[in-house]
């Protein structure tokens, strides 16, 4: 295969740091998760790594964010979001290099560099601090380097994938399914020694796993008796442990609510289907309709025959580890985001550009080409207009309370993002301590009562319900920050505290 010159990479980067500056310029409020992250980077400041584990039990991220402020100068906050920046910036140059790898020219890994920019639920993300974005950009390193390990099977390639693909599950747990199952992908993908290639690749994080869990069995049983690191990840083992009784409880369920009479008998299917359904769903508004009707038209056209077989297999078995995580996810948790189909979405997207640059080549004007500028054109304005001003009222709350109540009054607020720029003694291990609803408020008074003040952003539809609650008890308004549909953050200070 004919490997064509790179483009300028520089540009990718530049503009991908643009990019990330402007959304988060227009974004006035951080997203709720980076909440943990900066109290985890916190307690890594404070009292070290292992103080890190007992707010978040995968504190990789939040130890960089940690680093970064140090290293910068730059506050955590503002030192989380250059990072994502930076990693959003690697994301784009290996999307790009990628597609060059895999046989396309400078026209193709333009329209490469304008899609990993410009599609808008990847995107979307730029103005956050989350470990998806480095989970993204290291996950896609180590599958270039599979595509050079197959061409040129040496160590460094080998010892490559393995850094990346390690890095990558350091920032999220599921890069293991790639760290056991790509070998697999190696294997039907490489011509002759294939069992041997894909073997190799096994060497080095077979002994990285039995390393790292001696470390934590003797840490947990010998260093620190008690101590449990990564438990959440110790807790989706267990859930996968007992979901046959889970899932025999969910088809009972579903049966009962759904079916009658002999149908019934069916319930586990019924199940299923519906689990099935949210995956496909989520996947496919991932993706967005647009580029999934985009991928259809490519395929139905056989306009990828300039990516080789071995290659292609890669990338279809990189996407069937994504889709198998994702379906256990599902059946495990039965829910899923958008964004957790992500890792699917990019390397799915590997294959627009080459329909796109396809659809551009055809000669003088034709419907392919103008539906080609089309997407491009509307994927770019959607980006670069996205907002969220509507949020504004949250951080006008946020400020407003740090700026008019005593440094050392107590808060009770359901808004973590309230809880922590108000920067007011908050109990953080209170069970339900930021997820609260009116509800809850009435239900389970020790959530505020010894409060000072309360920050509680209240929905439309329970607007009546505060309503009632403020009237039973000695609540006074200081202020109230109007969202519109969105919501309303009333601050009322509590008389019963005083």
């Amino acid at each position: 295969m004919t490997i064509h010159p790179a483009i300028d990479y520089r540009f990718i980067v530049a503009a991908s740091l643009l990019l990330s500056l402007w959304l988060t310029l227009l974004d006035p409020l951080i997203n709720r998760d980076a909440i943990i992250y900066l109290r985890t980077a916190e307690a890594y400041l404070q009292d070290g790594l292992i103080a890190s584990f007992s707010v978040f039990d995968r504190p990789f991220l939040p130890v960089i964010v940690a680093l970064a402020h140090t290293l910068t100068g730059l506050s955590l906050l503002h030192a989380g979001l250059l990072l994502t920046a930076v990693f959003y910036a690697v994301l784009s140059v290996s999307f790009v290099s990628i597609v060059q790898l895999l046989g396309g020219d400078r026209r193709v890994q333009l329209f490469a560099a304008i899609i990993i920019l410009s599609h808008p639920m990847i995107a979307y993300s730029r103005d956050a601090i989350m470990r998806d974005p480095p989970y993204w950009a290291f996950s896609l390193l180590a599958f270039r380097a599979l595509l050079l390990y197959i061409r040129e099977p040496v160590f460094r390639y080998q010892f490559y994938w393995f850094a990346t693909i390690g890095i990558a599950s350091a920032f999220r747990f599921e890069g293991l399914f790639f760290v056991l199952l790509a070998p697999l992908a190696v294997l039907a993908a490489a011509g002759e020694n294939r069992w041997k290639l894909a073997a190799k690749l096994l060497v080095l994080p077979a002994a990285a796993i039995v390393a790292l869990t001696v470390t934590v069995l003797l840490y947990q049983t010998v260093w620190s008796p008690g101590a449990q690191l990564f438990s959440e990840v110790g807790a989706y083992i267990q859930k996968l442990m007992v979901y046959r009784t889970t899932f025999s409880e969910i088809s009972r369920a579903t049966g009962e609510a759904l079916l009658v009479f002999t149908a019934r008998d069916d319930a586990a299917i019924a199940a299923l289907a519906g689990l099935a359904a949210i995956l496909i769903i989520n996947i496919g508004n991932a993706i967005t309709p647009v580029y999934v009707i985009t991928l259809w038209w490519g395929w139905k056209n056989k306009l990828l025959t300039i990516i080789s077989r071995p290659e292609h297999i890669l990338v279809i078995g990189h996407l069937l580890i994504g889709l198998l995580y994702l379906a256990l996810f599902t059946l495990i948790n039965r829910f899923m985001l958008e964004r957790y189909s992500h890792i699917v979405t990019i390397f799915i997207a590997l294959y627009l550009p080459f329909i796109l640059a396809s659809a551009w080549d055809k000669k003088g004007v034709t419907v392919a080409k103008f539906i080609a500028a089309t997407i491009i054109v509307g994927m770019t304005i959607d980006v670069l207009g996205h907002t969220a001003s509507r949020k504004v009222y949250i951080r006008d709350a946020a400020q407003w309370v740090e700026a008019n109540t005593a440094a050392t009054a107590t808060l009770t607020s359901n808004s973590k993002y309230i809880a922590y720029f108000s920067h007011r003694p908050f109990n953080w291990d209170l069970p339900r301590a930021t997820t609260f609803n009116v509800a809850d408020l009435e239900n389970k008074p020790q959530l505020w009562r010894d409060s000072d003040n309360l920050a509680v952003h209240v929905d439309f539809e329970e607007i009546e319900q505060w309503r009632d609650f403020v009237e039973k008890n000695s609540l006074s308004e200081l202020r109230i920050f109007d969202g519109g549909g969105h919501g309303t953050v009333f601050v009322m200070q509590n008389s019963a505290s005083q």
